[in-house]
């Protein structure tokens, strides 16, 4: 055979192996997974399963690291009762308060332990009405001051100013929120605590779960591992506190509150 024809054939054999094995190390391009492209539909499913003024009554607890609150809420009625454990400073006294809202009107109850406090501080053992001019509702407890349209913790601003949402699977929703767009009167994370975050409220992790077809409890986990939470409970079950006829605070009731 001509020198010339096996020198072009080694050429273009040569030629096809190097094409072959650029080809070969081509990467793949990026997969994009079709479960995490946003959806608005599922933003949408879980505003509509948070609790409005037609769903009535319910029982809520909030917790984190501080002590847990619990209580009932009537948007429908105007109602709220609020309880929580609180420790006294530089006293071997623990009380558990528990105020209630009827429209404008507030009124507490403070139970004291050892009970032989009521007697040493001048505190009655039952109802009184609050004059809001010397402590103010939100002072008492921010989440009595709730007017969010039956969504005590704010699940509602939480999802609707989240910066994604995903249905993580039947009744689970997950996704990032800046803390700071969410209304902090009565959010289940502190507004002093999002102040202290600063930069890192920007995409803080959530998850809420729907019940039922109706929004039963939301998670929040901040950067520092603390872990704030709400839960929802007996929609339809639950009775509305009425209003108290009691008579006012004494000066005690303020100074230990």
């Amino acid at each position: 055979m001509d020198p010339g024809v096996l020198v072009r054939i080694g050429i273009a054999l040569s030629t096809v192996g190097l094409l072959a094995g650029c080809t070969a190390q081509v990467p793949p391009g990026p997969q994009v997974d079709a479960s995490r492209v946003p959806d608005p539909a599922i933003r949408q499913e879980l505003l509509a399963a948070i609790p409005d003024m037609a769903d009535g009554a319910y029982a809520f607890r909030i917790s984190g690291p501080g002590a847990p609150v619990s209580g009932v809420f009537s948007d429908l009625d105007s109602v709220m009762q609020v309880t929580q454990e609180r420790t006294v400073p530089g006293r071997d006294l623990r009380m558990t308060v528990t105020a209630r809202r009827v429209g404008a009107p507030v009124w507490v109850r403070v139970a004291l332990e050892p009970a032989s406090w009521h007697r040493r501080l001048g505190v009655p053992t039952g109802w009184t009405a609050i004059d809001q001019n010397r402590l103010p509702a939100e002072k008492l407890f921010p989440v009595l001051v709730d007017s969010d349209g039956g969504d005590v913790a704010e699940i509602r601003d939480t999802v609707r100013f989240a910066t994604e949402v995903w249905k993580a699977a039947p009744g689970r929703f997950t996704g990032t929120v800046d803390l700071r767009t969410v209304d902090r009167t009565d959010s289940i994370v502190p507004r002093d605590v999002v102040d202290r975050l600063g930069e890192r409220a920007a995409a803080v992790p959530f998850e809420v779960t729907v019940t039922g077809g109706v929004a039963s409890g939301m998670t929040v986990t901040l950067p520092d591992g603390a872990v704030y939470r709400v839960e929802y409970s007996g929609f339809g079950a639950t009775t509305a506190p009425g209003k108290i006829d009691a008579g006012r605070a004494p000066k005690s009731v303020y100074a230990l509150l």
